[in-house]
């Protein structure tokens, strides 16, 4: 898993993932919304999709339907704070990581799908 597309309106939050994700290693491309994202796929073939749920233009869980359908192979990851109960069922991504998220716990999170991805 080396390549990681961010959907997230929060430009703090967007530094944060792309400093932390960047350090590690990964090729990281940050999009401001779902629909931004979802237009880069094809031409940035990302492993793993990071999605904040409530965001413009798409939310995050249309992304991740969106994601499934375009790129079966992507893993997905839902960061926010929205509760995981309102989320549609045909929207849920592969993992979920609620916020506030700090640098260790998304480093640890992605790492985590990183050796479940491997391993399937």
């Amino acid at each position: 898993m080396q390549r990681i597309l961010v959907a997230e309106d929060d430009p703090v939050l967007s530094m944060i993932y792309e400093i932390t994700l960047t350090e590690a290693g990964f090729d990281v491309l940050l999009c401001q919304d779902g629909q931004e994202a979802f237009e880069a796929l094809d031409r940035f073939a990302p492993d793993l999709v990071i999605t904040d749920h409530s965001m413009p233009r798409m939310s995050g869980g249309e992304l991740v339907s969106a994601v499934r359908k375009a790129r079966p192979g992507a893993v997905t990851l839902m960061a926010s704070a929205c509760d995981a109960r309102l989320l549609k069922a045909d929207q849920h991504a592969d993992a979920r990581l609620e916020k506030p998220i700090t640098p260790g716990r998304l480093l640890r999170t992605v790492r985590e799908l990183e050796a479940a991805h491997i391993a399937a």
